[in-house]
């Protein structure tokens, strides 16, 4: 026994003085000798997830629960390894129990405030963050909880101020410093949001996990400003491990190395997709000089753009992304891979290089010898494809979207006519309009907006204009050839510029500050659509 606890001792001292793999590694060969000592399992645990090896932190964090199921210390390391696994519900479980057994713990009333907010719970997020204020007025962790829950309702002012309370009461707590940083470029602040995240790389308890993730916040700020070079090599930071679920670019798995922008001809190349369907599209505008370098490509692709990339890059290998449970792809075809939203970093480290010729996407002739029958009649007026929002809708997105009857100016133009390209469930919200306004909106119940993007793509091609809000509808549309007008809120994606879109000549962007509306922009419209000449 004397002997276990030196060696338990020596572990511990190692764990408080930051030697991380070094408390792991006695401990781990304590555990082959008492397996259940509690101690010697709770060190482990908390040595496991402060060297963010949150997957591995999860078994002795439970074998704890097991011993001991009201040990608070036990219950706060679980929940925050479930945490850190994305097993939210279960972390929130967790500690609702571990409030039953200790209903004013401070830790555990932190601790669940981040299992609120992952679920998407700011009201309970926020009554807890002031439970524990009351508990501990001069709790940093409480005060950056607090403005966590006030940012996600919006009242940006006062979060801002729980924020810098925080970052008083404790200088060097990273949270804190990445979360006042966000704040300050969503109030469109982003020379300070810039100064928060440089000095947070240069504290000493910056991890090289936290330096991951505080560059690829930096890298939209730095993309947002034109600073193009950086703004990339940071964004390919995005894989990092402690970022939200909701941010991270992809969780692929591969056991090829990366491709870093050679142009060899003798090696394989896998570009696989992440992200949303409009940043693959938008991100594939940077395809065409690895189709023109004649490189050995294999594109992995959404499947419903598969026949699509087939026809524009003839050259490439095109196929559904395919992956296995482990996100491992299923077919080790090839030597080396990246993601596609990586491409720029190699091929526009600045704007002069988006004014290059990109062809258009090449439409299913089929499909648009159908959508020119459908729309045969119509040619008399302008026809003008429109779509208002996206499909996942939250009280931070609202701004860049709007509602159909905010159109109304547009809609009763006589000599435009309307064709809906809003997939989803918008009939009803369609006809109101049609009924309200005494117009008619074109559709086609029998086309798949959300799925059959082969037909979406024939039908855009054979209009004269789209009018969209920032979705995938847009990215088609800049992708097809055809005039959009885009409406959108200062981004990332513009890349410094405001009065083009670098993406697609085509598409003219509409662009409002970060807290105004999109819809602010709809008046101003009319005078860019313009029937195509034929």
């Amino acid at each position: 026994m004397k002997k276990l606890n030196s060696a338990l001792n020596k572990a511990q001292t190692a764990l408080a003085n930051g030697q991380y793999v070094k408390a792991i590694n006695l401990c781990e060969k304590l555990l082959k000798n008492t397996p259940l000592d509690l101690d010697l399992l709770l060190t482990l645990g908390e040595a496991f997830l402060r060297n963010e090896q949150f997957e591995e932190a999860l078994v002795p964090c439970a074998k704890v629960i097991e011993i001991d199921n009201k040990n608070i210390r036990g219950l706060n390391n679980f929940g925050a390894a479930l945490l850190r696994n994305n097993r939210y519900e279960h972390a929130k479980e967790i500690y609702e129990y571990a409030l039953e057994v200790d209903p004013k713990n401070y830790d555990v009333l932190v601790n669940i405030c981040n299992a609120y907010q992952a679920l998407g719970k700011p009201e309970l997020s926020l009554k807890t963050a002031l439970n524990a204020i009351e508990i501990n007025s001069s709790g940093f962790m409480a005060y950056n909880n607090l403005g966590v829950a006030l940012g996600d309702l919006l009242h940006l002012e006062d979060a801002r101020q729980a924020y810098i309370t925080a970052n008083v009461l404790n200088p060097t707590y990273l949270p804190t410093i990445i979360n006042l940083a966000q704040l300050e470029v969503k109030l469109g602040h982003h020379t300070r949001g810039i100064e928060l995240y440089e000095a947070a790389l240069l504290l000493k308890n910056t991890s090289a996990s936290y330096a991951e993730l505080i560059k690829y916040y930096l890298s939209h700020s730095y993309l947002l400003l034109g600073n193009l070079g950086v703004g990339w090599d940071h964004y390919d930071c995005g894989f990092c491990a402690l970022l939200p679920q909701g941010a991270w670019r992809s969780l692929r798995r591969f056991t090829q190395p990366r491709w870093h922008g050679e142009l060899d001809r003798n090696i394989r190349i896998l570009i696989w997709r992440e992200q949303g369907l409009g940043d693959e599209i938008e991100f594939s505008a940077c395809l065409h000089e690895l189709h023109d370098a004649g490189l050995n490509i294999i594109l992995e692709c959404d499947p419903r753009l598969v026949g699509i990339y087939r026809r524009t890059f003839p050259q490439f290998m095109v196929r559904p992304e395919a992956r296995n449970e482990s996100d491992y792809p299923v077919t080790n075809d090839f030597d080396v891979h990246c993601p596609i939203g990586s491409l720029p970093r190699y091929f526009r480290r600045k704007i002069e290089d988006f004014e290059k010729n990109i062809p258009v996407w090449v439409p299913d002739p089929d499909r648009v010898s159908v959508v020119k029958e459908k729309l045969q009649a119509y040619r008399q007026k302008t026809l003008v494809g429109i779509s208002w929002r996206s499909g996942k809708l939250s009280l931070e997105r609202n701004n860049n979207y709007t509602n159909l009857v905010d159109w109304k100016e547009l809609l009763t133009q006589e000599d435009l006519l309307f064709v809906n390209l809003q997939y989803g469930d918008c009939e009803a919200e369609i006809v109101q309009v049609e009924q309200a306004l005494g117009i008619h909106i074109l559709r086609w119940p029998e086309i798949d907006l959300r799925n059959d993007l082969e037909t979406v793509l024939a039908l855009i091609s054979e209009l004269d204009c789209v009018c969209s809000v920032g979705t995938a509808v847009s990215s088609i549309a800049g992708s097809s050839g055809v005039r959009t007008l885009l409406l959108l809120q200062k981004s990332w994606i513009l890349l410094g510029q405001t009065d083009c879109y670098p993406w697609y000549k085509n598409v003219k962007p509409f662009v409002v500050e970060h807290n105004e509306h999109v819809g602010l922009n709809i008046k101003n419209l009319r005078p860019f659509i313009n029937k195509r000449s034929s």
